[in-house]
């Protein structure tokens, strides 16, 4: 019954970890693409402004709702990923000691 009870443990961290981790990563990226604007003014450039039209959709609220979702997923499969790396990492050091 120990096992289990570790095995639940870790899952609710890891669980929690990639909660946090996403929520942190879209916020990033929100912040990111508040900034486009002003790096288009610094640099004379305009590929700022067109990402965000881009991402815009042309005002179509579906195409935005679908923009919004595929940011929001990709930045949970990021969050996934570097989980299970500092699982594995983790794990492998414990093994060394």
């Amino acid at each position: 019954m120990a096992q289990d009870d570790g095995s639940i443990r870790l899952t609710l961290i890891k669980t929690g970890a990639t909660v946090g981790l996403t929520a942190i990563l879209v916020f990033l990226l929100r912040a990111m693409l508040g900034f486009l604007p002003r790096l288009d003014a610094m640099s004379g450039g305009h590929w700022g402004g067109d990402i965000l039209r881009f991402l815009a959709a042309n005002g179509q609220a579906q195409t935005q709702q679908g923009v919004a979702i595929a940011m929001i997923v990709a930045c949970l499969v990021l969050a996934v990923l570097f989980v299970h790396v500092a699982e594995r990492l983790l794990r492998h050091r414990r093994s060394n000691r």
